[in-house]
């Protein structure tokens, strides 16, 4: 075959010919990882470290050898990584095979001679993706030599019960190396809360590299995971992750309101930023060094005229200044933005004396007007100007966020009193 023709022509034949000569390398490479003293001290932990055993066989049970699952693996062909980590894997069988049954094993990158090579060397290939969601029915050790943190989260995920996690091991980064690279990004966010929850009931044991330096970069931070969670735990309680996402996001919102985040940020951030259900649902005070403006407004309907108040609360959450008045308008927005413009007014005259000002509305599209998240019809604009220049003008840090009837009670209640005098 003369390799100077196109490619293209024969296509099957390159793809079996790029086979064979992988099956070559992968033998090389794992007569290598074999002679290392890398795999030397994992296969030495394996057959005498009491903890490890233990686990394997609390894992086992009455069944007599473990499913093997690898994803993350990549690609052999194009990559030298992944054939060293395929090696331990493969080792890992010929040395352990009273323990180990067959090995499955799928990567997206997997290409045609990836295939052809991972069944001559009696792996089973999935054909489907299963994005990590494989809900263990027998003991399985997953594998997952490079893995992106979120596709761990799929799989503790697809196993969160005490009677999935017990009968499953990962090979795969450390937990809490993990977390402590991670910066709880929304993308990670959910795989980080399962970390989180499940190193309570986890034992890491770490894999030694040695003092080779390319073993190191290939398997650093590389752990035996085992589960060991009391069925009587409610682990598995239904809610337990939109609970934790909760006190997540509310933390870290508390945290930019008293970070460095200018004013234009935190407007900007809380313009797109809906909030949590506790802070959306209950009353609460600011964080420290804000204060609160809640503002209702509601317009005239039949023979009640349209009204509107405001009400501004300290750090602990105590009233210290409230107004309210009435206003011929129909449109709620319309009067709440009044409200506001009334509230904003009051801190420009120091009265009170703001820095940073939180306003809280019951109103949804007031607050996407003011937000700039939706489009207002010209008389609404024509008000929008006037708030717009109020905080043009205003010195005060100044956020405006949505919240349910429930938590702006106070200033429903103070605008829909009976009888009051108009404020101006």
């Amino acid at each position: 075959m003369d390799f100077c023709e196109n490619m293209e022509s024969n296509v099957e034949f390159h793809i079996k010919d790029e086979a064979k000569r992988l099956l070559k390398e992968i033998e090389l490479v794992k007569k290598n990882v074999e002679n290392s003293k890398f795999y030397a001290g994992m296969r030495l932990d394996l057959k005498e470290n009491d903890i490890i055993q233990k686990d394997f066989l609390r894992l086992l049970g009455s069944h007599k050898q473990f499913q093997v699952v690898i994803y993350g693996l990549g690609s052999t062909e194009y990559s030298f990584r992944s054939q060293f980590q395929l090696a331990v894997a493969l080792l890992l069988k010929q040395d352990f095979s009273n323990w180990i049954d067959n090995i499955e094993i799928y990567d997206p990158c997997m290409s045609p001679a990836d295939i052809i090579v991972f069944e001559k060397l009696g792996l089973e290939v999935l054909t489907v993706d299963e994005n990590c969601k494989r809900t263990a029915q027998i003991p399985t050790i997953f594998y997952m030599p490079n893995p992106l943190c979120d596709l761990v989260g799929n799989l503790l995920g697809a196993n969160w019960s005490s009677s999935c996690l017990n009968q499953i091991s990962l090979l795969t980064n450390s937990f809490h190396n993990t977390l402590a690279i991670t910066s709880q990004s929304s993308p990670t966010l959910e795989a980080e809360l399962c970390f989180k929850r499940i190193l309570e009931f986890t034992t890491e044991i770490d894999i030694k590299t040695g003092d080779n330096q390319m073993y190191a970069d290939l398997f650093s931070g590389f752990a035996w995971h085992f589960f060991d969670v009391d069925p009587t735990t409610d682990i598995d309680k239904p809610g337990w992750y939109w609970l934790d996402i909760q006190r997540h996001l509310e933390e870290e919102f508390l945290e930019d309101m008293q970070g460095d985040m200018t004013g234009e940020e935190l407007a900007e951030y809380s313009g797109n930023y809906r909030g949590t259900r506790r802070l959306r649902y209950k009353a609460s005070p600011p964080p420290p060094g804000w204060i609160k403006l809640n503002i209702y407004g509601i317009g005239t309907k039949d023979h009640q005229p349209g009204r509107y108040s405001g009400i501004f609360k300290d750090e602990k959450g105590v009233c210290f200044d409230s107004y309210r008045g009435d206003i011929n308008v129909e449109d709620n927005v319309i009067a709440g933005l009044e409200a506001l413009r009334l509230g904003l007014t009051r801190c420009m005259e120091a009265k009170p004396i703001a820095q940073k000002l939180i306003v809280e509305s019951d109103n949804a599209i007031l607050v996407h007007y003011v937000n700039g998240l939706a489009e207002p019809n010209e008389t609404t604009m024509c008000r929008l100007k006037e708030i717009f220049d109020l905080l043009d003008a205003n010195k005060v840090c100044v956020v405006h966020h949505y919240i349910y009837e429930e938590a702006n009670e106070a200033a429903r209640d103070l605008a829909q009193r009976v009888e009051y005098p108009n404020s101006e």
